[in-house]
């Protein structure tokens, strides 16, 4: 679990939050488990380099925030905003860890069994249609990946949400079958990877909500 020093910061609004990226700090928000939002910032430098060290387990493991009066709040990540032509960290919002709480996350796939697959072995591919899987669990039982296999598959055959086995305790919604991977021919017509709209982790049953972008 990583530690990330925080600053409370009793301004807000664009004014400020443009202030304190001058100043090499990320404006950022604490909510959630129904109490009241606390506003913070973070030192960029240190921000980046968690995130290039830490990678996706930022997002799907829970984080301990260490204020500057010593209170320490774990979180979980649930976004963080960069500039579009920059990419350089401009917000992000955290949401209180609560172990027992059901949250909507989204978390990656990993596929498995390629060479085992007769279609790879006649020459075709494997197309990721879906990278990501919006699941819920319990905050403490998030899973780093969800696992598919695409041995014994051939051309033209696929793996559905339905023909996935989830980790105990997760869940995915869905109102259709949709496919999550894929062997097609390599000159197979562009199988259409539109992923569903982006969901950051939120709380089933939130007790309040982050700020918007400052």
């Amino acid at each position: 679990m990583a530690q990330i020093k925080a600053f409370a910061r009793s301004g807000t609004g664009k004014g400020v939050a443009r202030k304190l990226r001058r100043e090499g700090l990320v404006p950022a928000v604490v909510y959630g488990a129904g109490q009241e939002n606390l506003n913070i910032s973070l030192e960029r430098k240190e921000w980046n380099m968690l995130m290039e060290a830490e990678g996706r387990a930022l997002r799907t493991h829970p984080q301990h925030l260490v204020l500057d009066d010593g209170k320490r709040v774990t979180v979980l990540v649930r976004s963080s905003q960069r500039h579009p032509v920059t990419s350089v960290t401009e917000h992000v919002d955290f949401l209180r860890f609560d172990p027992m709480r059901r949250i909507d996350i989204m978390v990656p796939v990993v596929v498995k069994g390629e060479t085992e697959s007769p279609g790879v072995k006649r020459g075709g591919m494997v197309q990721a249609i879906r990278r990501e899987l919006h699941v819920q669990c319990r905050a403490d039982h998030i899973p780093e990946w969800i696992e598919i296999s695409v041995a014994g598959l051939e051309i033209g055959e696929s793996v559905h949400i339905q023909d996935i086995k989830l980790p105990d305790g997760v869940e995915v919604h869905a109102e259709d079958n949709f496919t999550v991977a894929a062997v097609v021919g390599v000159q197979a017509e562009e199988v259409d990877t539109a992923a569903p709209e982006a969901t950051t982790t939120t709380e089933t049953t939130s007790g309040g909500e982050g700020d918007k972008k400052e």
